[in-house]
């Protein structure tokens, strides 16, 4: 129902062959689900407008705020510009010049809120109080999760051969969707979540069996900032990954690399970690294995950073 009710602005995203070395080509084992190539260059603007079409007419003349590192955000300020809906969108103050320059460029109107990811949703609250607007919790709004699912079932629909499956993990919400519709819909198929080395919350709370923050952030993969992931997408993450597995920075780097120079593809370093946990061999290789692309919005100079490492 979600699929169906996606509006035509959004793209039926590419899956990519990705050979690392020439002698691979024809052969290829790693796929790529291109959600970079997406509108607003992220996977997130499905969510956006699934979550707009479960609301009210009288709720959206009230306009929105929520919380996001920056993909969210140009989602949800790309569809609130095309249907008329003020968004406001809290951010960190770390968050990328780049991307607090794309959300404005979509018509959201950002809110920076200090660098204290875990009480970004208090502010949410604030200020929707005070401006009488819809506060969204993105971490454990179902409905966000529901969107992020349409990705898992389009790799469903136009991967047949698919063995295992590679999503990055930041809050929760995009693996508990996507892993959630993918496993119901072909419950052989094996998933597992990737995070960065030092921004490892959900791999953290796995192990632990509950959810559980971390006091350390530091990874050039700004996207994936959650210092613990939400309740409501831990349980799909308990239920249907098979596990999580950890990247450094330098295996993202490269990751990052190899697709841009192997299949042409830009992604940013959140974007990257899903295909690092392959390259770098950790996760098996021989497997048919799809690693999602979740995104491509970066600036020139993590760009080059990137090139450089």
């Amino acid at each position: 129902m979600a699929a169906a009710n996606l509006p035509v602005l959004i793209r039926r995203t590419p899956i990519l062959p990705v050979a690392p070395q020439a002698s691979e080509v024809g052969r290829e084992r790693l796929f790529v689900k291109a959600e970079n190539l997406q509108v607003t260059g992220s996977y997130k603007v499905r969510a956006a407008f699934t979550l707009i079409k479960h609301l009210s007419p009288p709720e959206l003349n009230r306009g929105i705020v929520l919380a996001s590192s920056g993909n969210f955000a140009q989602g949800f300020s790309y569809a609130g510009n095309w249907m008329g809906i003020h968004i406001v969108v809290i951010m960190l103050d770390r968050t990328s010049h780049f991307k607090l320059q794309e959300t404005a460029g979509y018509g959201g109107e950002v809110f920076l809120c200090g660098d204290d990811a875990i009480n970004r949703q208090s502010v949410v609250e604030r200020v929707a109080k005070e401006r009488g607007m819809v506060a969204i919790d993105t971490w454990e709004d179902r409905r966000l999760a529901i969107g992020h699912g349409t990705v898992g079932l389009e790799i469903v629909e136009d991967h047949p051969f698919l063995e295992t499956l590679l999503v990055p993990v930041s809050s929760g919400g995009l693996a508990a969707g996507i892993a959630t519709a993918v496993k119901e819909l072909n419950p052989k198929v094996k998933i597992i979540g990737v995070q960065p080395e030092r921004a490892n919350a959900a791999y953290v709370s796995l192990r632990a069996g509950s959810v559980t923050a971390i006091d350390y952030w530091d990874s050039i993969a700004d996207g994936l900032s959650a210092a613990q992931p939400g309740a409501l997408p831990f349980l799909h993450i308990q239920r249907y990954l098979d596990d999580i597995v950890l990247v450094s920075d330098s295996e993202i780097a490269h990751a990052f690399r190899t697709l841009f120079a192997r299949c042409k593809i830009v992604a940013e370093p959140a974007g990257a970690v899903a295909a690092a946990a392959y390259l770098s061999g950790k996760v098996t290789q021989d497997r048919n294995t799809v690693a999602l692309v979740s995104g491509g919005n970066l600036s020139r100079t993590m760009a080059k950073q990137m090139f450089d490492m």
